[in-house]
């Protein structure tokens, strides 16, 4: 009894102080959405590796941790889908990261609670670059359990507003010049603070922020309206080892070199090419279209020359691969003709300083490129 009281009467002193009572969830609609056969593959099921055990299964109104109502999709990737929820005891909108529980790693989390100290009492302008992480839990999956992490919402990534408003091209110059700041401020904190490699920058990952989560109300209300489509049921340091999405793997990453920061400077460089046009500018794939490590060294050896001998004898028995004793190239795939930085770059009226700037950070010898904080004074990025 006495402790049903002190509930009862810590309710009404938080009511008191102006807080308000939780929300209560809104049921979501369980008719007037068409269905999805269940053979026709979907989003994440599209992935190559895909398997559906792995993945929790997510279902629109349901409540996670007592307080996390799921409302509509955001997106989704090899490890994680990702979802819009409704904080239903702060009367917010969050985003709700599952991962599949056979994830071996959970890097995020541990990284998220080492941070948050720092992230407190830093001065670093690039703190404010950096998503906060609200809360974390575990949910009990049909499979195993899932970590879930809670994250502040936010709008679209650079990849999908190129997508939807620059389908012909990129963004102009100096939009790019000012994505391309605010991720080197970013990657500033992360190295020299939070002491972080971060080894997944692209464009997918960089996303705008919301200063404003009612602008969300919109989403929420549209999947009352007019619900989206289900599926149709049936029954009940130095480091080393695989980083990044192939076609960005920097040098030292495909030649199983162990990687550090620099890593996060060849993304850079990568990243700013990207906004500026439809095109990435290494693929991976030979003329033929097949992706390996081969055909990505030749464009590498295409646009940047060829390696210094130093850096393959950090890994002689992989080098041996693909050069001989004397660095000559052993033709495991062609070398594309014309394709140099000044060949390839034809959006820009005066491309000097942007070239500049990618001979800086694309290069074979990580320890070659500048760090975040001398980048940030990079001519290109300043004029």
């Amino acid at each position: 009894m006495a402790s049903t009281w002190s509930k009862l009467t810590g309710s009404l002193g938080r009511l008191r102080q102006g807080q308000k009572p939780p929300e209560d969830p809104r049921s979501f609609p369980s008719r007037g959405f068409s269905l999805i056969d269940q053979s026709q593959k979907v989003e994440e099921e599209e992935l190559p590796d895909y398997v559906a055990d792995r993945f929790y299964p997510v279902r629109l109104g349901r409540v996670f941790h007592g307080r996390y109502k799921t409302i509509a999709k955001l997106g989704f990737g090899s490890s994680s889908t990702i979802w819009l929820a409704r904080d239903l005891s702060d009367h917010r909108y969050v985003a709700l990261k599952v991962y599949v529980h056979t994830s071996r790693f959970h890097r995020e989390l541990p990284l998220y609670k080492d941070m948050s100290p720092k992230l407190a009492t830093t001065e670093n302008a690039g703190r404010k670059n950096i998503r906060q992480l609200l809360d974390s839990f575990e949910i009990d999956g049909p499979h195993g359990q899932h970590v879930a992490l809670v994250f502040q919402p936010a709008q679209m990534s650079l990849r999908d507003m190129k997508l939807v408003f620059r389908k012909e091209g990129g963004f102009d110059e100096m939009s790019v010049k000012g994505a391309v700041e605010e991720l080197l401020k970013a990657l500033d904190f992360l190295h020299s603070e939070a002491h972080v490699v971060h080894t997944d920058i692209h464009p997918g990952n960089l996303l705008l922020g919301l200063n404003d989560d009612s602008l969300l109300r919109p989403l929420e209300d549209q999947e009352f309206s007019s619900p989206v489509a289900r599926k149709a049921r049936s029954g009940p340091g130095p480091h080393a080892g695989d980083i990044m999405p192939i076609q960005c793997r920097a040098p030292e990453a495909i030649m199983c070199i162990s990687w550090s920061y620099p890593v996060d400077i060849w993304s850079v460089g990568l990243t700013a090419w990207d906004l500026l046009g439809p095109k990435r500018l290494f693929t991976a794939k030979d003329e033929d279209g097949d992706m390996y490590d081969a055909a990505h060294l030749a464009e590498l050896i295409a646009t940047l020359g060829p390696p210094p001998l130093e850096f393959l004898r950090r890994n002689s028995e992989r080098a041996a691969d693909f050069w001989n004793e004397n660095g000559d190239w052993l033709g495991l795939a062609p070398i594309p003709p014309n394709r140099t930085l000044e060949e390839l770059e034809t959006r820009l009226k005066d491309p000097s300083r942007f070239i500049a700037f990618l001979r800086r950070v694309l290069t074979w010898v990580p320890e070659e490129r500048p760090t975040a904080k001398e980048l940030l004074q990079d001519p290109w990025l300043r004029g």
